[in-house]
Formats: C-alpha cells, sequence, structure tokens
C-alpha cells in the first residue's frame, strides 16, 4: 500500500498509538482527520501534528455519520480508515460496584465502533483508488487475561472480524489489515506491571506498523505478540498463568 497523499481518518488520535500513527503519516505527506472526545486533547495533538481534529465519540451513531459527511465533503474520498480507539478496563467482575457500566463501555468502545464505522465508512472508502481499513487489535486476543475480564476477548472478537472481514471485502478492492500490537508505552497500559511483558516504544510499534502496511502485510504480529501467539498454541495454560499474575496498580 502506498502512503503518500492519502487521506487517513484515525480514531482516538489524540494520544497513545493513535497519536504516534498521525504523526508519522502525516510526516510522510498524508492528509490525516482525528476523532476523539477530548476537545482540548484533540486540539493539542492536531496542533503538534498538523492533523485536523474533529470532537466526536465512536460509539454514537450520530458522530460516526457525521465525521464521515465532513471527511466527504472535504476531501472527497477515504483512503485509509484506522480504527484505533479503544479502553483498558482491569476490575473484579464479582466486587466492582461499576461492573455492568464497565462490560457495556468496553464492548461498545472497544468492538462495536469498530465494526459499525467501517461498514458506514464502506461507500466513503469506495471511492478511494486503494481503500483500506486498519484494526488495531492486541496480541492479549490470543489468550484470556485474568485481571480484564472484558477487553482480551473484544480484542479476540476484532480478531476474527478482521479475518472474514478481509475475505469478504477483498472482491470489491477494500485491503483489511490488522496490527496486533503487545503491551505498549502508553497512558492505558500504566497500570499494567509486570516482569513478563516487556513494553513497546510508541514510535517503534507504528514504524512497524507502517512498514507492514507498505509490504501488504494485513496480519501484523508485532514486538512479543509473536511469542504469544506461539504460545497459545503450544502451552495455553502456562501463558494463562503467566498473564494471571500480572498486576494492576
Amino acid at each position: 500500500m502506498d502512503l503518500t497523499s492519502k487521506i487517513v481518518l484515525v480514531t482516538g488520535g489524540g494520544s497513545g498509538i493513535g497519536f504516534e500513527l498521525t504523526r508519522q503519516l502525516v510526516a510522510l505527506g498524508n492528509t490525516v482527520v482525528i476523532c476523539g472526545r477530548d476537545e482540548g486533547r484533540l486540539a493539542d495533538a492536531a496542533r503538534r501534528t498538523g492533523a485536523q481534529a474533529m470532537v466526536a465519540d465512536v460509539t454514537s451513531a450520530n458522530d460516526q455519520d457525521r465525521m464521515l459527511a465532513s471527511v466527504q465533503a472535504q476531501h472527497g474520498r477515504l483512503d485509509l480508515l484506522v480504527n484505533n480507539a479503544g479502553i483498558f478496563l482491569a476490575y473484579d467482575f464479582r466486587t466492582d460496584p461499576d461492573t455492568l457500566h464497565k462490560i457495556e463501555r468496553e464492548i461498545a468502545i472497544n468492538a462495536t465502533a469498530p465494526l459499525t464505522l467501517t461498514r458506514r465508512a464502506l461507500p466513503l472508502l469506495e471511492k478511494s483508488a486503494q481503500p483500506a481499513v486498519l484494526f488495531i487489535g492486541s496480541g492479549i486476543a490470543f489468550v484470556a487475561s485474568p485481571g480484564t475480564p472484558v477487553y482480551s476477548g473484544t480484542k479476540a472478537l476484532i480478531h476474527h472480524c478482521a479475518q472474514t472481514l478481509r475475505h469478504q471485502l477483498q472482491p470489491h478492492g477494500i485491503t483489511v489489515f490488522e496490527a496486533m500490537p503487545p503491551v505498549v508505552d502508553t497512558d492505558m497500559a500504566k497500570a499494567l506491571k509486570s516482569g513478563n511483558f516487556k513494553k513497546m516504544k510508541p514510535a517503534d510499534l507504528v514504524r512497524e506498523i507502517l512498514g507492514g502496511l507498505l509490504r501488504n502485510q494485513t496480519e501484523m504480529l508485532l514486538g512479543q505478540s509473536r511469542q504469544i501467539k506461539w504460545m497459545s498454541r503450544i502451552a495455553p495454560a502456562f501463558l494463562f498463568r503467566q498473564f494471571a499474575k500480572t498486576e494492576f496498580h
């Protein structure tokens, strides 16, 4: 995939992986639109990267339609949709008083929103000469994480959906990519403490993702995610026990 002069929409582009993706994509000569719910953070990210910012909640159907309508009006097409927005919640399923809300929120942001936004974006993507969708998944798709009762399930769902959408959309010229990072050194992962997993730097991660896009590598296992997938096949119980040792502070 060529990565110059593209129109790109990055959800959750105000921080973390999304911010770094935006920074590097703009540096390559692409027009990047970022969205998120925090107006101040978005404005700061836009100023620092040169992206266009749009305040929007990816779980809102109205906001999804509004974002895509804006991209259509300003640019006439969408070349790359990056489904990056996500949350990571660690809690005790039985005792946390906010469990029911956390279940709904995490599934809505991590699983439902990327799929509904992708479906709504198809007409705009089909106006591109080289349309693509990138899902930011996780190596944790291959193993249940005891401390995060819903998160790993949402990433497993996205992994399966990315595979099926790749099959369904390829005949229509739309390439579906999935990047599966390990634990990344971002604000979202600050609470995670484990000697078993080394946090990857966002800049290094994004360089690998962009390299994968350039090579048309549709499924990218990044950093320790390669080991996690391998271990999930040969020693799943051992891998689960290692994740069970992870602490959250």
